[in-house]
């Protein structure tokens, strides 16, 4: 069995991959608790190695002070859809990561579903395909997830 792909973000301005990861801690705190697992989980996909001194600093930063996840959000707004998509295919993946999905990360999700233009079906089609990524025990996915993982159904 192959192993998953990865999402490239190495095409993205530094100021937009910065706003990446800052959603994926936003949605970590979104319950006021950044959960170890949910954490690991955004760990798991940091690739810094191109980043600047500077935006280096900026990620450890985010972590343990997360930005408002709209204002990260929003940095995505008017990007290619099948971005906003993947960025939300990996929020939902964060907030999966401790195995449920607490009211404040409900109305996380929401309110990113709304910023980032994602339809009810798109929605539907993420979370599935964060599921079965989830229950992906024999082969461990490289985070960030692609989006190549979401079938159209």
């Amino acid at each position: 069995m192959s192993a998953l792909p990865t999402l490239d973000l190495h095409p993205l301005p530094e100021d937009q991959r910065l706003s990446f990861f800052g959603a994926l801690f936003a949605m970590s705190a979104a319950d006021r608790d950044m959960d170890e697992s949910e954490d690991d989980r955004i760990f798991e996909s940091l690739d810094l190695g191109d980043l600047s001194g500077d935006a280096r600093r900026r990620v450890f930063q985010l972590a343990i002070q997360p930005p408002p996840l709209e204002r990260c959000l929003l940095a995505f707004r008017d990007t290619d859809l099948e971005l906003r998509r993947a960025l939300m295919l990996n929020l939902i993946d964060v907030v999966l990561a401790d195995g449920l999905i607490e009211p404040a990360e409900h109305v996380g999700l929401h309110e990113a579903r709304e910023v980032l233009g994602l339809d009810r079906d798109d929605m539907a089609r993420l979370h599935d395909a964060a599921f079965s990524v989830q229950g992906a025990e024999v082969q461990r996915p490289i985070r960030p997830i692609p989006l190549s993982e979401v079938s159209e159904g």
